[in-house]
């Protein structure tokens, strides 16, 4: 029996003809009303650079990437992974102008310290009366000074609230308000265990994403393929695009054109239009800011954007070096270690520190065992070493040595990397404060786990420091800030307040202990000096400070 259906003798059966782009939507380029259409109505991915890069923004760019967030209301999300990966990294980030204000502070030192050298050497050749070598080597102190406190006080204000304490992080409390209630579950135990065992795979078999990140720890390679996979289960179970913002720029995320980015891999693209039904897009933040300004009507300052991209390209910049470097970083790193282990060792003090084969990588040895791995640009650095250990106690700086090993200018570009490297030695101090830049303001607020460096060896208030001639609270500060070599911190504004009122110079015995006996009773009433493991504060405010050794309070 034929069906009526049936098609008549000698026609083809009735077929759908497609367009030309079904079955490759992911070829697209995404349009204007595309991204009008997933802001409006899809879900927005934040992937955790995008969040963490919250805290290298301006206030006022930050101020307004948080109202496009809290514009997007209920379409906002964060993947489980993502929240996981902030709260690792979240110190890190906010410490980043601390470190960066620091190290600008050490290569202007160094620089003064280089002019010191070239004068002293000119006038031996031209046999410069002393007297007269004194006087332009006094002047360098007003040009360096004034410049050396300008930048302390600014990167100290624009870190103020980027604290290790979650209670005083105004970054953090923004975000926890911005994305209450926007943050995925966490993966069941077996569901997680399968994700991991299938995003290393992925690495080991270069399939995106996240086989870029093959260099990271053990189960830490698998965070991208997290972060992809929990974002497809919530699109499948919302049934709507996504659009996704992250400030990765590697290959296993994106495709790129003659060096642009065009869009996402076409791989994840048809991944994830098979799996969803609903197309992905991927925006990085600069982009993102710009089309909230036009769609979602959020006012965006073009400053705003710019310092978008500012982040966004100083990250690049830094990932795309590291990558170049990679190759020949690796062979490097055991004849480093060979070298710095066979060859033989220097005392830190005296003539020994005075070389010329800079920059370099240094070993440091305490009592015959290896504690200390960096890279050091001079001589500077060694003597800084050398003058931070002499004021701590439970440890003799003539108990400490070291190894140089010399480096070509070319290669100290890439000592992010190669420290990372070298990293696998993990010596004691490298992990626990010793060659961290002092981070100031959030340590003074910080307890110390009992392993640190300061903890271990914490600063010698029987130091001694010259105090001729100080007769004043601002001259006794200058004496100890200049004379310890550990770090002396206050409020400068506050400080010049009270800079003019006497002290009793007459109870100075030449201690720093001592000193600062003497100051606090010369401080108006309210004024409390904190001393920390590795630090001493000085502030106009009487507060509890965990981890402090003791307090001394005016009034």
């Amino acid at each position: 029996m034929i069906s009526d259906e049936a098609s008549p003798v000698g026609e083809s059966p009735a077929r759908r003809l497609r367009s030309l782009s079904d079955g490759f939507e992911h070829y697209l380029s995404a349009s204007p009303h595309d991204y009008e259409r997933v802001l409006k109505n899809g879900m927005v991915v934040m992937d955790t650079n995008a969040i963490l890069n919250l805290y290298r923004y301006t206030n006022e760019a930050r101020k307004e990437l948080f109202e496009v967030l809290r514009s997007l209301r209920e379409r906002l999300w964060v993947p489980d992974q993502v929240a996981k990966e902030f709260w690792r990294n979240r110190e890190a980030a906010a410490s980043d102008l601390d470190y960066f204000g620091d190290e600008l502070i050490e290569e202007l030192q160094e620089a003064r310290l280089q002019i010191e050298r070239s004068l002293r050497t000119w006038a031996n050749r031209v046999a410069l009366q002393r007297e007269h070598l004194q006087a332009l080597l006094d002047s360098l102190d007003p040009a360096f000074r004034p410049v050396l406190d300008k930048i302390q006080d600014i990167a100290g204000s624009r870190s103020e609230g980027r604290s290790r304490n979650t209670y005083e992080d105004p970054v953090l409390l923004e975000l926890q308000e911005a994305l209450s209630g926007k943050v995925g579950e966490a993966m069941e135990a077996i569901e997680h265990e399968e994700a991991v065992t299938e995003g290393l795979r992925r690495v080991e078999a270069k399939v995106p994403p996240g086989y870029k990140d093959k260099k990271k720890e053990d189960r830490q390679a698998a965070g991208d393929y997290l972060v992809w996979a929990q974002t497809i289960k919530e699109a499948r179970f919302r049934e709507c695009e996504v659009l996704l913002i992250t400030g990765d720029v590697k290959e296993d995320w994106w495709r790129k054109e003659s060096g642009e980015i065009r869009g996402p891999r076409l791989e994840l693209a048809k991944e994830f239009y098979s799996a969803v039904g609903h197309r992905l897009y991927m925006l990085r933040p600069p982009r993102f800011l710009e089309l909230a300004r036009e769609i979602l009507n959020v006012s965006i300052a073009n400053e705003t954007i710019d310092d978008a991209n500012r982040v966004e390209l100083s990250s690049y910049e830094l990932r795309e070096r590291i990558d170049t470097a990679s190759t020949v970083l690796a062979s490097l790193r055991s004849d480093l270690l060979n070298y710095v282990k066979n060859e033989p060792r220097l005392p830190l003090h005296g003539d020994s520190i005075q070389l010329d084969d800079f920059p370099a990588l240094v070993a440091l040895f305490y009592e015959n065992r290896l504690v200390y791995l960096g890279f050091v640009r001079s001589d500077t650095t060694l003597r800084q070493w050398q003058r931070k250990i002499s004021g701590r106690r439970n440890i003799s700086v003539d108990d400490v040595s070291f190894v140089a090993a010399p480096l070509g200018e070319d290669q100290t570009d890439d000592r992010v990397l190669l420290q990372g490297m070298l990293a696998e030695e993990r010596p004691e101090w490298n992990y626990n404060g010793f060659g961290n830049h002092d981070a100031g303001r959030m340590r003074a607020h910080t307890a110390l786990r009992e392993e640190h460096f300061d903890v271990r060896y914490p600063i010698d208030l029987s130091f001694s420091v010259p105090f001729a001639d100080v007769r004043t609270i601002g001259e006794l500060f200058d004496a100890l800030r200049r004379g310890l070599p550990y770090r002396v911190h206050s409020s400068l504004q506050a400080l010049s307040e009270v800079a003019d009122r006497e002290i009793d110079s007459s109870s100075l015995d030449g201690s720093a202990g001592n000193a600062l006996h003497v100051l606090v009773h010369s401080l108006p009433q309210g004024w409390q000096i904190t001393v920390m493991p590795g630090l001493i504060t000085i502030e106009p405010q009487v507060r509890d400070v965990p981890g402090a050794q003791f307090v001394l309070r005016s009034g």
